[in-house]
């Protein structure tokens, strides 16, 4: 039996393809969940809608989720990612619409039916899952795995100069998460910048022409151009691509990992979101989290070309 999954999305690009790398590898999604994020709540819902429909999955539902924080506000990037998420291009779905279930209750019936095999791969804030623990906190022991992209290593962050964005949305349900007793893998932001898609791998890309690689290069160019330009980085990073990518091939993408006692910083205050990493045990606490230091990057970029060369 494959692997079932449900992918807590706030869709940008780099959701849509970590998307599609499930379902290049195989896995079983059960379920797209959306939440706030990244750019405006309804552009969101339409992008997910609107990548399925352009691979061929109207099987797959979509079920939109928390339009905002447990409790604090937030502000949306579109700086970062556009003002449709994969540029300023806004898409919108030919036929497909969002499930009437709320993403709350979908994490809670799917848990129960996959019980001990689901995973959910959170590249997203974490509001989704946090009002799913608080409806039903049967889910910790139901959920095999929760994978998370999000939070830093070291304190470098990218929406605050300590925090990651994923987190700084909602720190609250960072909090109830990390603490909830779900076995979790965290991949942080200060990490996978060090992978970012160089020159030489870009040019390879936009080379290759098949209809997966020019769709990417056609998504992707607005936030690689942000990238190198105002966060300095040698080409467009892929934190959500990567956390999947260690999610479907764990033992072969990780190459550095170490299990710490993680908390969150929710206060309104210069660190708020801040994933405060107990490296020295200082606190005496078991650890909850396995923090992933290095990949393989390798690996990670054999995986990418495989799913570019799709179709």
């Amino acid at each position: 039996m494959s692997r079932v999954f449900i992918i807590d999305c706030d869709t940008a690009e780099d959701d849509i393809m970590s998307l599609y790398m499930l379902l290049r590898n195989n896995v079983k999604v059960e379920g797209v969940t959306i939440v706030e994020g990244n750019i405006s709540y309804e552009q969101e819902i339409n992008n997910a809608l609107w990548a399925l429909e352009f691979i061929g999955r109207e099987d797959i539902k979509v079920y939109p989720g928390s339009d905002r924080p447990l409790i604090k506000s937030f502000r949306t990037v579109e700086e970062v990612h556009g003002k449709g998420g994969i540029g300023d291009k806004v898409t919108l779905p030919k036929k497909l619409v969002a499930d009437k279930k709320k993403a709350m209750d979908a994490i809670v019936e799917i848990a129960d039916r996959y019980a001990g095999e689901l995973e959910f791969l959170a590249i997203s804030p974490l509001t989704n899952l946090a009002l799913a623990y608080l409806k039903d906190k049967s889910i910790v022991n139901k959920i095999k795995k929760v994978w998370v992209m999000g939070g830093t290593a070291w304190g470098r962050g990218n929406i605050t100069p300590v925090s990651e964005y994923n987190i700084w949305v909602d720190p609250d349900a960072a909090k109830i998460v990390f603490n909830a007793g779900f076995n979790i893998t965290m991949v942080p932001w200060d990490v996978i910048v060090n992978y970012a898609i160089d020159e030489q791998n870009w040019k390879k890309i936009m080379s290759i022409n098949t209809r997966m690689a020019n769709f990417y290069v056609d998504i992707y160019t607005y936030y690689r151009n942000y990238a190198m330009t105002r966060q300095k980085m040698r080409g467009n990073p892929h934190p959500d691509l990567i956390t999947t990518a260690v999610a479907i091939d764990h033992d072969s993408v990780v190459k550095s990992s170490e299990k710490h006692y993680i908390d969150i910083e929710n206060c309104d205050c210069l660190t708020r979101g801040m994933t405060v990493v107990d490296y020295l045990s200082i606190w005496k606490k078991e650890p909850n989290v396995e923090l992933v230091y290095q990949i393989n990057e390798g690996k990670f970029l054999e995986m990418l070309y495989d799913l570019l060369n799709w179709f």
